[in-house]
């Protein structure tokens, strides 16, 4: 048939049958090679009806074409099934999220707590977890659990202030042999009993990273930002810790001095569980790159380099800048390449040279004091070559954050 009466089949315009013929999902049975009429048999009507099953399943035509060609064994295919029904799952628990958050819960702060209502058809958990974002952004900070009393849900705030620097200590350090070793982030709550309960736990560790572990060097050594002394955690601020067994698991429990008290707020909850008593280094724990790479000349980038502007990105919204005016007071200030892979980096208060220090190869800056190979790349904006190194600091080597990037002129 024709593909007009089979487009009328299928209840599909004809140009649904061209695409999908271009994407080779149903490709005509036969095609006129004067005229350049398609032909379809009825037997592709089925073709095409899985096709549509597929594409309101959420499948991608990229994904159809794999399942109808049969370039999948079975197993594959179930894996896809199984795999796409997951992505619907979440994307249903998304849009409830969605539509809770786009409902307001007006919350009346009165008497040192913040009440609101809790609807039956809604969940506790979600409605508090709501009721956080709310909170804070009404420059409040939950200090208690959520209590639920009849039909409403209240809790005990405090009005955040202006921000003022915390008054802090200088306490020589003191050993506690219990807390050396490897602890796994929990997590920060705003209260202790939140951990007890299983319920609003904020994943995240200092700083808003996503650090996983926490080290307690012996004799208090300090890595990355972190050193202790015996019952404090020093972040570089003091912070208060304890510790539990509960179970057969010791766990520690930190009073976090972090964005909240520098306005007048109270401490969070940070909870850590022990994994391990080793007795570790820095260079143990560090996130370490491959140093070890063989010289590549690169006769571009030899040449003494100036610091001009540092980027959270290369790309997207912090994007290569385009501005002449460099920026002022910068950390990193120069790097120089010499012939056979030497180099020279000047910081603010340290200068590193000698192959033990640094070397470069093409493509990267080679740091062997902190195991970091920095990728640089070389770009033209006008009559300017910019340098853009990576920049990988504590945050990269032991937070497991992104790395950062300086920009350097040529001088």
């Amino acid at each position: 048939m024709k593909i007009g009466e089979f487009a009328r089949l299928c209840s599909t315009k004809i140009s649904v049958l061209r695409h999908y013929d271009k994407e080779k999902l149903l490709v005509p049975e036969y095609t006129d090679a004067f005229s350049g009429y398609r032909y379809y048999s009825s037997e592709q009507l089925l073709v095409f009806r899985r096709i549509t099953a597929l594409k309101k399943a959420g499948f991608s035509l990229q994904e159809i074409r794999e399942i109808i060609s049969c370039a999948k064994t079975k197993e594959e295919t179930d894996e896809m099934f199984c795999r796409k029904e997951k992505e619907l799952l979440s994307a249903l628990e998304n849009l409830k999220e969605a539509r809770l958050i786009m409902t307001k819960l007006n919350i009346t702060f009165k008497n040192g707590k913040a009440v609101f209502a809790l609807n039956p058809d809604e969940d506790f958990l979600s409605v508090c977890a709501l009721a956080e974002a709310e909170i804070k952004a009404a420059d409040y900070q939950r200090v208690s659990q959520y209590r639920v009393t009849g039909n409403e849900i209240s809790c005990d705030v405090i009005a955040l202030g202006e921000e003022t620097d915390l008054p802090d200590l200088n306490l020589p350090f003191k050993n506690d042999e219990e807390v050396v070793g490897k602890w796994e982030i929990l997590g920060v709550y705003a209260v202790r009993e939140d951990f007890y309960d299983g319920i609003l736990c904020d994943n995240k560790g200092f700083y808003g990273g996503d650090q996983k572990y926490l080290y307690f060097l012996p004799d208090g050594e300090q890595y990355w930002a972190f050193r202790w002394t015996k019952g404090y955690l020093i972040s570089p601020v003091y912070n208060e810790y304890e510790t539990r067994k509960i179970g057969d698991e010791l766990y520690m429990f930190v009073s976090l001095r972090e964005y909240e008290c520098t306005r007048g707020g109270e401490p969070t909850c940070l909870v850590l569980k022990k994994l391990d008593s080793n007795r570790y280094n820095p260079e143990q724990i560090a996130r370490k790159d491959d140093i070890d790479k063989p010289f590549v000349n690169d006769e571009q980038v030899i040449g003494k380099w100036r610091a001009h502007s540092f980027l959270g990105y290369k790309e997207g919204k912090n994007e290569f800048p385009t501005e002449e005016e460099p920026m002022e007071d910068l950390y990193f200030k120069e790097v120089e390449f010499f012939e056979g892979g030497h180099c020279r980096i000047v910081y603010e208060d340290d200068v590193f040279e000698g192959d033990d220090k640094a070397v470069w190869t093409k493509n990267y800056l080679l740091r062997k004091w902190n195991w970091s190979a920095c990728e640089y790349e070389i770009r033209t904006h006008g009559s300017k070559e910019y340098l853009i190194i990576e920049w990988k600091s504590g945050d990269y080597r032991y937070g497991g954050y992104d790395t950062n990037y300086y920009v350097f002129v040529r001088t």
